[in-house]
């Protein structure tokens, strides 16, 4: 099931907006939007669906979703039984413009720059603190005022350590404005070329480094092996398949740079913990019977 393109509508400087939303259960469908999202759950319980990422969550959920990310809440069944409102959200709104502001080209604003670019795999904030306050300070200001405020809650973020990431960076790759030149060299041309066989010594040319200090250098970059990174891609690839295509296993085995279905089959269970089929199962059993609401 592909996610389908939504408008996510701004008012305030036509670049951020807050919305209050209380209702029986949140937009029912596997869905992305040009804007950057972040989401604070003030009442629901569920399962969350972000990129690849399939978890529960619960009252007190803060999440920040980068450009694009498909994603859906899904409410529990004792909640969408009920006719009283038992989801209750506030979410804000960012345009890419306003991420995309010359403003976010200082030096000083790596961090902000940075955050924005993480969340193209979805940040959970693990024991946030008051962040209700923060909301409610945006929510009653205007202007310049609430410019401050919104810039303040995100310098707060960007500094939070207890963070989750929920999609896979494989999912959907992410370079941050830190990241040295020969890594980006080196993501793109995997990212180009995973499908086929990749040969260390290739990787290594393209960096001007030996085999062995490549490895040693890509190792402490990204803190994997070149092939577990490969083949970390490859998974993240065929859960996009997986959820988008109906291609079955065999196809989507091989669309993913895999000769051999077994082989893939033994990769995805490895690192996922279920096999591609109960992957799709499990993904897509939710999304169908919202379809059916």
């Amino acid at each position: 099931m592909k996610p389908f393109y939504t408008k996510a509508t701004t008012q305030f400087d036509n670049s951020v907006t807050i919305r209050y939303d209380e209702s029986e259960h949140f937009y029912p469908h596997w869905h992305y939007h040009d804007e950057y999202e972040l989401v604070y759950i003030r009442k629901s319980s569920g399962i969350r669906y972000i990129g690849d990422s399939i978890n529960p969550y619960q009252k007190g959920d803060l999440v920040l979703l980068g450009s694009k990310l498909p994603h859906v809440w899904i409410n529990n069944d004792s909640s969408k039984e009920s006719n009283s409102n038992n989801a209750a959200s506030t979410v804000i709104h960012f345009q890419p413009k306003f991420i995309n502001n010359n403003f976010f080209e200082l030096p000083m604003m790596d961090n902000l720059k940075n955050l924005f670019m993480l969340s193209s795999r979805g940040i959970r904030f693990i024991h946030f603190n008051d962040i209700e306050g923060h909301l409610t300070e945006i929510n009653n200001t205007t202007s310049t005022e609430r410019i401050i405020a919104v810039f303040k809650l995100l310098s707060l973020l960007s500094q939070h350590k207890e963070i989750e990431f929920l999609s896979s960076s494989e999912y959907n790759q992410v370079v941050t404005a830190h990241q040295s030149d020969r890594l980006t060299v080196v993501h793109n041309y995997i990212a180009k070329h995973f499908k086929e066989k990749i040969k260390l010594e290739t990787l290594a040319e393209k960096v001007h480094m030996t085999p062995q200090a490549f490895c040693t250098y890509f190792r402490n970059k990204t803190r994997k092996t070149v092939f577990t990174f490969i083949n970390d891609l490859k998974i993240g690839y065929s859960c996009k398949l997986l959820i988008e295509s109906d291609l079955n296993v065999d196809q989507i085995a091989i669309q993913s740079g895999y000769n051999n279905t077994t082989f893939f089959n033994r990769k995805f269970k490895e690192k996922l913990k279920v096999t591609p089929r109960e992957y799709r199962k499990k993904f897509k059993s939710l999304l169908l019977v919202l379809d059916e609401d």
